[in-house]
């Protein structure tokens, strides 16, 4: 796939991910609803937010976090998730009392950046993301289905391998098992008759 191809697939799932998110802001701008949910724009340095470039890059996998950050680089936005400050079983560096520490370790210097407060937040299933373009989920399919196929041949082959070692070799049998050797004779004059001994013969013996 050449790279114009690439980039017209790229386009079109940006497209279909924004057409999947409704997003409205009110006159004062700092209520927002993101899909019939309410959200605080608390923090706007330099103006980073941008309703369209939120709609491009939001996922509903977003909407388990407490707020959102969103920053500019290169033109492009990219979210990171917080949860509140004393969250249980969420660590430190996920709460949003580490934004400052965020910001300095994570952001370029200067770079605008905002922070959405969401007032509606709730679990999902990280399983699944509603807004995935068809491409994405299509492959994500796909991915699934080969790796299905392969464990179910390995399966299979390792079925095969434990029946063989199950079978056990056959042993020859001696040919001279079960037969008696007896002379017949008088003095020195032997003859050497071979005949068959019957089984309750065998036990006899022994």
């Amino acid at each position: 796939m050449d790279r114009e191809r690439m980039k017209e697939l790229t386009e079109a799932q940006v497209l279909e991910r924004a057409a999947a998110n409704t997003i409205i802001q009110s006159n004062q701008g700092e209520e927002i609803q993101i899909n019939e949910r309410a959200y605080l724009l608390l923090k706007n340095y330099r103006d980073a937010y941008d309703s369209q470039k939120l709609a491009t890059r939001f996922s509903v996998f977003l909407e388990k976090y407490d707020y959102l950050v969103g920053d500019i680089a290169a033109n492009q936005l990219r979210l990171r998730g917080f949860y509140k400050e004393g969250t249980d079983g969420v660590p430190r560096s996920q709460q949003i009392n580490t934004l400052q520490d965020y910001l300095y370790e994570e952001i370029n210097f200067g770079a605008p950046y905002f922070v959405l407060q969401n007032l509606e937040p709730h679990m999902v299933d990280e399983g699944e993301d509603v807004n995935q373009s068809s491409h994405e989920r299509n492959k994500k399919q796909h991915s699934r289905s080969k790796h299905s196929k392969n464990a179910n041949l390995q399966a299979k082959t390792g079925a095969v391998a434990e029946k063989k070692k199950r079978v056990s070799p056959k042993t020859p049998r001696d040919k001279q098992a079960g037969k008696k050797v007896e002379t017949k004779g008088n003095n020195g004059h032997r003859r050497f008759q071979v005949r068959e001994r019957k089984v309750g013969e065998i036990k006899k013996d022994e």
